[in-house]
């Protein structure tokens, strides 16, 4: 992210600060509740964006070295991630090609071959079978056409793609649409793996994902908790193509930028929090010390259940600190679930059951709430529906 972006976004967050103004739409937006209640709806998100579209998994650091691998299960479809003997990020379907049973428990390790619990049929780094149990007496079998089913998979600027079904390659940059520069600016490979959790919640996916498209909330929801630390009803607003990109300000922004004489200077990672969405499924959220990325998938095929896969990577120059004190990465997720999972996500329930009772028919999205409008629209765009249009308002 050039110096010049970050100073023109922080420009943003001043002005609004001073004047108590945010970005606004030209109107507000109208969404049927059906949008969280429609089984054949999901299953046409689960084919399209959990099958048939790239989707980001993770950051590089998760497989540091050749035999490291991540296996995940949250698409649905069992996948075995391998950084192979080559130092190549590998996908492959986690399916044993004798009866099809998973070959690799979902979690992380090192290895540089990977046996079938069922029979022990063998795979190396590169997903080739390398050893049938008793060949003899199974019968003969060519090898080389029993390979793990491979999937498409990209590793760019430090993040790792993978497409839970046989496609083309994954142009990762057409998929970023724009967000390049800010990936590289990160500089994620110094973000080593901590820890990760799975939060399941009684709401519909996109509900989820609506939790983190504004701030409009915070000195309602959260004026105990998040509120604290970063200001509410403030926000930038950036689309990429079908991502989306916002800034908050933390409490201490004007105080800091007032003691900073040169814009240049700005602690912009101390002041701001960066939210991004990244199409179709994925919270990116970037601190000071800390990237976490959000998953967020249907749960057991229900239009109102959901499962967020919530890993947090942290800055090298800190990891030391988690590696001496086993309770760090308890408080973080302590911290964070104190708001997502006891404040969000269970008023999003609420949300989910007036749904379903189909009293409401609609949801509102306000002027003020513009990350909402490109989620939901760029949603039905993917799936070919008619877009919601703005409403005028007085």
């Amino acid at each position: 992210m050039r110096l010049e972006e970050r100073k023109r976004m922080m420009g943003i967050l001043l002005d609004g600060i001073r004047n108590g103004t945010t970005h606004m739409s030209d109107g507000i937006m109208r969404s049927p509740n059906s949008d969280f209640t429609c089984p054949d709806l999901l299953a046409q998100e689960q084919q399209v964006f959990f099958r048939e579209t790239p989707l980001l998994m993770g950051l590089s650091t998760e497989l540091p070295n050749p035999g490291s691998y991540w296996a995940d299960s949250a698409t649905g479809i069992p996948i075995l991630m391998i950084r192979d003997s080559d130092g190549r990020f590998r996908a492959f379907g986690n399916s044993c090609r004798h009866r099809g049973a998973q070959v690799v428990p979902d979690g992380r390790g090192e290895g540089d071959r990977f046996s079938c619990p069922f029979h022990a049929w063998t795979y190396n780094t590169k997903g080739e079978l390398i050893a049938v149990n008793r060949e003899g007496n199974f019968g003969g079998v060519c090898k080389e056409n029993h390979s793990l089913v491979e999937l498409p998979s990209a590793e760019k600027y430090g993040l790792l793609w993978v497409q839970p079904s046989l496609g083309d390659p994954i142009d990762v940059d057409a998929h970023l649409g724009g967000l390049q520069d800010d990936m590289q600016h990160w500089n994620l490979k110094t973000h080593l793996y901590g820890a990760a959790q799975n939060l399941d919640a009684r709401i519909n996916w996109k509900l989820a994902i609506d939790t983190f498209g504004e701030n409009y909330h915070f000195d309602v929801l959260h004026r105990e908790s998040l509120a604290k630390t970063v200001k509410g009803n403030l926000q930038t607003h950036d689309v990429f193509d079908r991502n989306y990109r916002m800034l908050f300000a933390t409490q201490n922004f004007e105080f800091i930028t007032n003691v900073i004489p040169n814009q240049e200077d700005w602690p912009f990672r101390h002041i701001v929090l960066c939210v991004y969405f990244i199409y179709p499924n994925v919270i990116f959220l970037v601190d000071p010390f800390f990237v976490d990325v959000l998953r967020i998938f249907p749960l057991n095929n229900s239009t109102g259940e959901s499962r967020t896969v919530h890993t947090c990577y942290v800055r090298d120059e800190i990891h030391p600190y988690f590696l001496e004190n086993e309770e760090g990465f308890k408080d973080r997720f302590d911290g964070f679930n104190s708001v997502i999972d006891e404040e969000d996500y269970p008023m999003a329930a609420t949300s989910q059951r007036t749904a379903e009772s189909g009293l409401v028919e609609h949801s509102l999205f306000g002027r003020n709430e513009p990350a909402l409008h490109h989620y939901h629209n760029t949603h039905r765009r993917g799936l070919g529906r008619p877009l919601l249009e703005l409403e005028e308002v007085a």
